[in-house]
């Protein structure tokens, strides 16, 4: 049987082909992208033994309202969460009836920003949960990912985390995305309330 020689593949054509795939995802390649902005940290979950820094989501304590978010059967109610962890004068939060949906402010993901958590207690019913999505655009494609779930009862309690970029596929501190989080209740299992909805953890430079 004859030799056939086949061509190897060369690292350069492997970088090509990494850089290509960031392309698609996000639209420029990863060494044109920048860093997310810097933006105000706080150990907003030290109290539960979370040590990590948090940065608050656009008007994600809803002590100004809800501009950015999108809402579908929800409205800002008096009541806060009862740890007040952004601010002891706080006293809004965010009310989702058990068929409504809403839909965060767009933000900034980088490897930086590995998951989000918020703070939820069940409002009505016994055996809904609220489930938790991430939504984001390829190639103005919109994909929304389902990234965990609330099961949590009638008192408030810190959510567990929430992965964030590894959802969007970032592996390179170059490397920046957009994502939206998606708050929807299963139909006819109870109503929620949700507050202070924090990115964790940012790290600064």
């Amino acid at each position: 049987m004859p030799y056939v020689a086949r061509p190897k593949h060369p690292r350069g054509r492997l970088v090509a082909v990494v850089a290509a795939t960031v392309v698609t995802l996000f639209g420029v390649p990863a060494a044109a992208q920048a860093a997310c902005p810097s933006a105000a940290t706080a150990k907003a979950f030290s109290a539960f033994g979370d040590s990590a820094d948090y940065s608050l989501l656009s008007n994600g304590a809803f002590e100004s309202g809800t501009g950015g978010w999108w809402l579908s059967g929800a409205s800002v109610v008096s009541g806060n969460e009862s740890f007040k962890v952004r601010a002891s004068t706080d006293a809004k939060s965010l009310a989702i009836g058990a068929r409504g949906r809403v839909v965060s402010p767009a933000f900034c993901v980088s490897t930086d920003h590995p998951s989000f958590r918020f703070f939820a207690k069940r409002t009505s019913g016994t055996w809904g949960v609220l489930n938790v999505s991430l939504r984001w655009k390829v190639d103005g494609a919109t994909s929304e990912t389902v990234v965990g779930s609330v099961t949590t009862g009638p008192e408030w309690t810190p959510t567990q985390s929430f992965s964030l970029s590894q959802i969007l596929g970032l592996w390179n501190a170059d490397q920046v995305g957009t994502a939206q989080i998606v708050l929807d209740p299963e139909d006819y299992g109870g109503d929620w309330a949700i507050d202070d909805v924090y990115i964790d953890p940012y790290t600064r430079g």
